[in-house]
């Protein structure tokens, strides 16, 4: 299957002058997370809701001063439109990125992202069970730490997703780097964790498939599910496991 067929064909793109504030903007309405930046309508570099937590973790609210192209990622890997999709998954897997821009002569034409490979999935025959590829060493935080705090924690365990437990330690929410920056979109206050996160997250046991898990991300429009045992949190499925059980099953 080429690339180009299963890409999006939508890429919202940005320039390296422009503020970070606008593309901070722009990320918050974004459902892929990234934003291709051009210069010379030629793809220089890319800026992911990744990219500007890791900014705010070193500036704080700072960061509103600076420009795309103080943040941008200036190593843009890109795939060709006749590229198997089988191929840029495994690209996307070595390099550590969640989308890669389709261009064809110097020309972006789409985008293959995470929720890409969700969609093939779940519109496959797919078997196996979370509990198979579910990362079980998870990353938390409490309910009293602030956006700041859940930031630097993203940025220095590389990590978009941090579920959020309250002094009981009871599973409560998941912050997310998408959920930093639509907080950042409209506050420039640093609040707290839960004032950006999502309260009562939806979660699954580790006997849940693979299939549906791919199914209830796209239905949901989210990219994490916690897997909950006897009331305890035992791991989480992110859409990146979900791209790794895809190429090792087809």
């Amino acid at each position: 299957m080429k690339v180009l067929d299963v890409a999006n064909p939508i890429v919202i793109t940005v320039f390296p002058e422009s503020s970070l504030k606008e593309a901070i903007d722009i990320l918050s309405n974004n459902p892929t997370g990234r934003i291709v930046v051009l210069k010379e309508e030629k793809p220089i570099g890319m800026v992911s809701t990744r990219d500007v937590v890791a900014s705010f973790s070193e500036y704080g609210t700072n960061i509103y001063d600076l420009k795309v192209k103080d943040i941008m990622s200036k190593d843009l890997i890109t795939v060709s439109p006749n590229d198997d999709v089988n191929h840029v998954v495994r690209i996307m897997l070595m390099n550590n990125i969640g989308g890669i821009p389709v261009v064809d002569n110097n020309a972006i034409v789409g985008i293959f992202t995470e929720r890409e490979v969700l969609k093939l999935i779940a519109s496959s025959m797919f078997s196996g069970l979370v509990d198979s590829v579910m990362s079980s060493n998870v990353v938390s935080i409490g309910e009293e730490s602030t956006i700041l705090e859940a930031a630097k924690l993203m940025a220095m365990n590389n990590v978009r997703r941090l579920p959020v437990f309250s002094k009981n330690n009871k599973l409560i929410g998941i912050i997310t780097a998408a959920d930093i920056v639509k907080y950042l979109a409209k506050n420039k206050n640093i609040g707290k964790v839960l004032d950006a996160g999502t309260k009562n997250p939806i979660t699954i046991s580790r006997y849940y498939s693979i299939l549906n898990a791919a199914k209830l991300m796209i239905e949901k429009r989210i990219g994490t599910l916690p897997v909950m045992e006897n009331q305890k949190l035992v791991g989480i499925v992110t859409e990146r496991d979900l791209m790794y059980a895809y190429i090792n099953i087809v």
